[in-house]
């Protein structure tokens, strides 16, 4: 496979350094044609080869014949077309490393069941806002912690496994919004009241210390906690590496 997960065919032979005895080049059967892949950082896993070069580099690499032994000549042709070879497809541009978003995707992802679930089975242990049944459901605590929950979780799965720019900045640009409606949402509901100011959310649990922490752990700190993720994310997709 390509370096952005695209298969490219099977390996057929594999070239190895003369003093390393380390894979450094390898022929692969694409399209009916033997190409020349570079080795040198592969990275074989889940019974496939992983190499850094792109499908449009080792399709516009030198050809020849897969003798026993690679001349040196055309050795250092294959080397110069690896190390300069342009890379400006659409596809290239928007392609990112696929580990690139995983741990800022895992984290949104277990925030957002956080901010989900807490409403409902905060209450078994004394925290959180209204009455102390559990799994009450109510339109405020849809609107306050289940929407935000679902931006949340979505951008997250799908931020954590994707390969491509655009999808990736489009996921934590959507957590981020959940993120922000966990900070403000709470002061905006107060308007939501038919005769003046309201509290939507409820009266809080227990003592004024676990008021405090039910406000940080249902919104406010959370909130901030996905936005900071979310935002990293943004920005780390949103620029190319030197190794893209």
């Amino acid at each position: 496979m390509d370096r952005d997960g695209f298969r490219l065919g099977r390996l057929e032979q594999v070239y190895l350094g003369p003093r390393s005895g380390s894979p450094t080049w390898g022929v692969v059967r694409a399209g009916g044609k033997q190409r020349f892949v570079p080795l040198h950082d592969a990275d074989p896993a889940q019974g496939a080869v992983r190499i850094t070069a792109s499908k449009r580099q080792v399709r516009s690499a030198p050809t020849a014949s897969a003798d026993a032994e690679l001349r040196p000549e055309f050795e250092g042709r294959l080397a110069e077309h690896y190390a300069g070879a342009p890379n400006t497809t659409r596809g290239s541009v928007l392609s990112v490393r696929r580990s690139r978003g995983v741990l800022s995707g895992v984290v949104l992802v277990l925030l957002g069941v956080w901010t989900g679930l807490i409403p409902f089975v905060g209450p078994y242990f004394g925290y959180g806002f209204g009455g102390t049944q559990p799994w009450s459901f109510t339109l405020d605590r849809l609107w306050l912690c289940v929407l935000p929950a679902l931006a949340i979780l979505l951008g997250g799965s799908l931020l954590a496994p994707t390969g491509n720019r655009l999808l990736g900045s489009v996921a934590s640009v959507l957590a981020m919004a959940g993120g922000v409606w966990l900070i403000i949402g709470p002061s905006l509901s107060r308007l939501w009241g038919t005769e003046g100011v309201a509290t939507p959310i409820g009266a809080p649990l227990g003592s004024p210390g676990t008021w405090v922490a039910a406000q940080l752990g249902f919104f406010f700190a959370v909130g901030a906690l996905v936005v900071t993720v979310a935002a990293m994310a943004f920005g780390r997709l949103t620029v190319r590496s030197v190794r893209d």
